[in-house]
């Protein structure tokens, strides 16, 4: 039997979409940090794609791409497991530059001032220099980083396993303050509203138990914690409300100003993994039994679920009027965000990575294994009507070394 070897793409795509009349989004996005805006809520700043779902290029790394890009002044941030952070040119993904870290990358990065902020599973934290790679400043924080960081203003908000959350400079990496939650930060990554960051996390010392808290942005103070299950995503706020999912298997609504729960969903069959995305009056979650959810943000009350895999995917992203989510079959998959409707589906012949990333026109996605190709080291870029592109007349001038 043949080894495959651990092959991950970031993958672009075309499809045929347009905005539905009355889809509004939640908040002002910035497409160049983790679930599209400050509070987290999935939004991707879009235009989506135009034209049938095309492969237009992709680019191999030695490990996988878990951790969702970022897009800037044309350029996609990513790091990847193989301990590398890299910088492509977003319209044909040719390698501009990389950056070796300490160690893989769980963490997506935010783009602030020229700089690229994100953190290694070493427990370090970089500001890169978008323009040349080259290291601004670092900071060892006390554990692992799979939190993704925000900035507010000129300061940085990170999240570590060791239990804190961090409040840096962002010009310098000096610290400002650093506030233990009581328990460990897995992948949650902090959610900025009404002068509040929102982290979730677990409780070391007790199984199944997690929680989700409040915290002062100016100076790390707690407002108000709220224990559930284990929170192991990403918090989203918008209206009033912060929606959290946990290993209770249920997606909780609470008071942004208390941790009140207002009300919870529980999908019948299954838990729920991913981080929720919110826009206008409709939370979406994937499912563990791979279903995409629909609820709506005020009541609590399912609007409609379509089937996206066989079990949880990535965590799903909205652009304009439709819901992307990456399947565990390596399949992306894009519905009708009104309906739930499937738009399409577009193997990848890869293992789930990343959440999708939805920007200029295409759709952007890290992977893991591929299941037919061992090659590594293979950039391709095939071009779509929608975009307008044109397929290189020498598809070697394509290849690049790793």
């Amino acid at each position: 039997m043949r080894r495959l070897t651990r092959a991950f793409l970031l993958i672009a795509l075309l499809s045929a979409l347009a905005p539905s009349a009355g889809f509004a989004r939640t908040t002002p996005l910035a497409e160049a940090i983790y679930r599209g805006n400050v509070a987290r809520t999935g939004e991707s700043p879009g235009p989506g794609p135009v034209g049938e779902p095309v492969l237009l290029w992709r680019f191999e790394t030695a490990a996988p791409v878990v951790a969702s890009a970022a897009i800037a002044d044309g350029t996609l941030y990513a790091g990847s497991w193989d301990h590398h952070f890299y910088a492509l040119d977003a319209r044909t993904g040719t390698e501009r530059w990389r950056f070796r870290a300490r160690a893989g990358f769980f963490s997506s990065p935010t783009i602030h001032d020229g700089l690229a902020i994100v953190g290694d599973n070493a427990g370090w934290l970089y500001a890169i220099e978008t323009g040349s790679g080259n290291l601004r400043w670092s900071k060892k924080l006390g554990g692992p980083v799979w939190s993704s960081a925000v900035v507010v203003g000129d300061t940085v908000y990170v999240g570590s396993v060791d239990g804190a959350l961090y409040a840096l400079d962002a010009a310098t990496g000096h610290e400002r303050w650093r506030q233990q939650v009581g328990g460990t930060i897995w992948s949650s990554s902090p959610a900025i509203a009404y002068g509040m960051a929102f982290i979730g996390g677990t409780d070391a010392a007790r199984a199944g138990v997690g929680f989700v808290a409040a915290l002062d942005l100016a100076s790390g103070a707690e407002r108000w914690r709220r224990e559930i299950g284990g929170v192991y995503n990403t918090p989203a706020v918008s209206g009033g409300l912060v929606y959290v999912n946990s290993d209770w298997g249920a997606l909780h609504a609470l008071s942004a100003d208390t941790g009140e729960e207002r009300w919870r969903y529980q999908p019948e069959r299954s838990g729920v993994g991913s981080s929720p995305s919110v826009s206008g009056d409709t939370v979406y979650i994937s499912g563990n039994d791979g279903f995409l959810h629909a609820i709506d943000a005020r009541t609590g009350f399912p609007r409609w679920r379509a089937q996206y895999g066989r079990a949880l995917g990535s965590s799903p992203v909205i652009s304009d009027a439709t819901v992307y989510v990456m399947s565990d079959e390596g399949r992306l998959v894009a519905f009708d965000a009104l309906s739930g409707d499937l738009r399409w589906s577009f193997p990848l012949d890869a293992e789930a990575g990343s959440a999708p990333v939805v920007a200029d026109g295409r759709v952007y996605v890290g992977t893991g294994q591929h299941a037919i190709e061992p090659t590594q080291g293979l950039i391709v870029s095939i071009g779509g009507a929608g975009l307008g592109d044109q397929r290189p007349a020498d598809a070697a001038a394509m290849i690049t070394a790793r």
